[in-house]
Formats: C-alpha cells, structure tokens, sequence
C-alpha cells in the first residue's frame, strides 16, 4: 500500500503513486445540517473510448464532451497518450447520448472550452507533440462546427469563462524541461465578429488550475500555480473598461482549486496544495471585496471532485483524498443561506470527472475510477461510465 498524490495541471495530469484501500470517510468533526438525501442514477453507455481532460459544457439541454486522452496501461500521467478528436452529446431527458460531427480540429486533450448559449468553443490543449493555438465553435442544433479566426494567444492549455458577450482565455500552462510553464496574459474572443482582442496586463503572476469565474461584471481569478508553487492571491477583470483589480486577501492557505459562483458570492472549498488535499472553504463577495470562512464541512480533505451551483447549494462530491483514501463516493452540499453542510448519499468514487448542473441534476461523467473497485488497491483507468445526482428527497 502507498499514498495517492494527484495533481491536475490545466491538461496535464501528474500521478505521485499508487492507490491505498480504506474508505476514510469518517471525521469525527464532521457537521452536517440533515441526514444524506436525493438519489443517484446512472447514465446510459457511451458510444466513445474512455478519456480524462476532455472539453465539455452544458448547453441547457445536452452534455457535450469532446476530446481528451486515454490513459494506456493506466498511466493517466502519460502526456504521450494519444488524444482523440471525437466527441459525443448527452441527453438527460432521453438518458441517450449521440455521437458529434467531426470537428476541425486535431486531436487534443486540455482544451479551454466555454459554452456561449449557442456554441461550445474550444480552444488550444495539447496533442502529444506539444501545445496548440487553434479552436473551432460547435453548434447543437445543426450539430455542425466552425473554425475560429486566429488567437493572439501563443499555444498553450487553458480555462474558458463566457461573459455573456466574450469567452474569455488568461493564464493556462505549458510543458516545459523542469515542469509546467505558466502564462500571465489573456484574450477575449467575440463569436459574433469572429474576432479576438488582447486583454490588457494583469497583477497576478501567470497561473493555471485557479479560480476563473464570470461574476456580475467581472471575471474573478484567484489561486492555482505556477510552475510547483500554489497561490493564494487574486484579482478581477473588468471587459467593459479592460482593466484589472486586485481582490483582497482571503483566508485561505495558497491551492489548486475550482469555485462556484452563487450570484451573490463566490463559494471555494477543498483542493490541493502539492500532495496534500484540503478541507476548508470562504466565500468572496466581489461587491465588498470582501471574505468570510466557511462552516466546516463533514467531508474529509479532497482534491479533483465533482463540484456545482444548484441555485441554493453548492455539490461536493468524488475527488481523491490525501492518506486517508484514494477516491471518494461521498459529498456534502453547502447552503450559504445558513452557512450549514448536509451529507449526500454514497456512489461509486472518481477523480477528475466532466461535471454539470441541468437546472435539476448533476451529471457526472467520465474521470479516473480504480479498476480494484472503490478505495481498493489496483490500476487505474478512466471511466466510460456517468451517474446524474437528483437532490429532490
């Protein structure tokens, strides 16, 4: 037995070590509000290879996942995998999935991807010769791609955010001789003209794996890395004036992390500082600048799971632990409006899946599963398989 170490770069995946058995689940700590409550379900087969890093979104009536990378012999630290160039759509209602037009993109993994309301864009990843530059538009309802006119940006992967007008692309990662290198410049890309324009300078060292969030009026970065060292600082940016602010500082210790905004606050809770994984969470209010620290939670530290915006709670769920456990099938839901956690029910655990909120479910697809089964010791391998998440009693 060894402890598990995972770490996601923004389409690089490193792996530490191997799987340890036992659940470790329990905190004698823990808090929650209520008793676990809605049910699990899962989803219908998928006609794609397993893959990890794909781009994906919810386009308000479909999951579509596009791209990726396999993880051969299990070494899901393989950047050498080759990537694929397919990609398929998920229909809840149907509980049916189809299979996309092909794309003209090359195969990738790592790509920024960002949902417009009428187009999913994805731009840059990597193949395994190195970074890309390029990026195509699809749309559902002709279920037919588009290339992107060319970015300012140099090839790298990275994080998309759509701003009701823009996709928005700043900082991302490339593989470097001593690690991952990290950039600190961004552009905003128009699908209406087709164009792109560059983002004026920002604070913040160059990152990836941090906080990237549309909220009201600003994009809201904070966290991640650069080369192997975490962040704890932040800033936000401005479209309508092109300019950048520094956010004040919050109570949390630097990390790899994702956050959700709720319309009112931006909720970050968990994520991983080198190898170790992380329990706590805050809250950002960008209309005070302003930070408050989370209750504390009845889920064990945790790293690359399964997260949401319900509209009232935030969905924690999977992930991989520190040296407790390697993946979770457990998950709380946090409601800011009393600051209180409620466990959810148990599922089979992942690491790194594509996860969407429907507007009534979440959709948990794909991801790295051990092939021993839950928490035993054994390879692994990515899933091919989803569950959907209904939080209704």
């Amino acid at each position: 037995m060894g402890v598990a170490a995972l770490v996601l770069a923004a389409g690089a995946l490193v792996i530490l070590v191997v799987i340890i058995g036992g659940d470790g689940d329990e905190r004698p700590d823990a808090r929650a509000s209520t008793a676990p409550e809605g049910i699990w379900r899962p989803m219908s087969a998928v006609p794609l290879p397993p893959r990890i890093l794909a781009a994906s979104a919810w386009t308000g009536e479909e999951l579509v996942v596009w791209g990726g990378r396999g993880c051969p012999a299990g070494r899901c630290d393989d950047e050498t995998a080759p990537p694929f160039a397919d990609g398929a759509a998920y229909d809840p209602e149907a509980d049916r999935w189809r299979v996309l037009a092909p794309s003209p993109l090359s195969a990738r993994s790592g790509a920024a991807a960002a949902w417009t309301g009428e187009e999913l864009v994805v731009w840059g990843g990597r193949d395994a010769t190195g970074p890309l530059a390029d990026g195509a538009a699809y749309d559902p309802d002709d279920d037919a791609w588009r290339a992107l006119s060319p970015s300012p940006l140099a090839p790298r992967s990275a994080q998309a955010t759509w701003t009701g007008n823009e996709v928005l692309i700043w900082g991302g990662t490339v593989p470097g001789s001593a690690g991952e290198v990290a950039f600190a410049d961004g552009a905003a890309y128009d699908p209406d003209a087709d164009a792109w324009r560059a983002l004026s300078p920002s604070p913040l060292a160059g990152r990836f794996d941090m906080v990237a969030d549309w909220v009201d009026t600003e994009l809201v970065v904070w966290g991640g890395r650069t080369g192997a060292a975490n962040l704890d600082d932040g800033a936000a940016y401005a479209p309508a004036t092109d300019t950048w602010r520094s956010i004040a500082p919050s109570p949390l210790s630097a990390r790899v992390v994702r956050g959700s905004w709720t319309g009112a606050e931006l909720l970050i809770w968990g994520g991983e500082a080198g190898a170790e994984a992380l329990d706590d969470g805050a809250a950002y209010d960008p209309r005070a600048d302003t930070w408050r620290s989370l209750a504390s939670s009845p889920l064990p530290a945790r790293r690359g799971n399964a997260q949401a915006w319900t509209g009232e709670e935030m969905l924690v769920w999977g992930g991989a632990g520190g040296t407790g456990s390697f993946f979770f099938g457990t998950g709380g839901a946090y409601a800011p409006a009393t600051d209180t956690w409620r466990e959810l029910p148990p599922s089979p655990g992942r690491f790194i899946p594509e996860t969407v909120w429907t507007g009534e479910e979440l959709l948990v697809w794909g991801g790295i599963v051990a092939s021993g089964g839950h928490g035993a010791p054994g390879s692994i391998e990515p899933a091919l398989d989803g569950v959907r998440y209904d939080p209704r009693p």
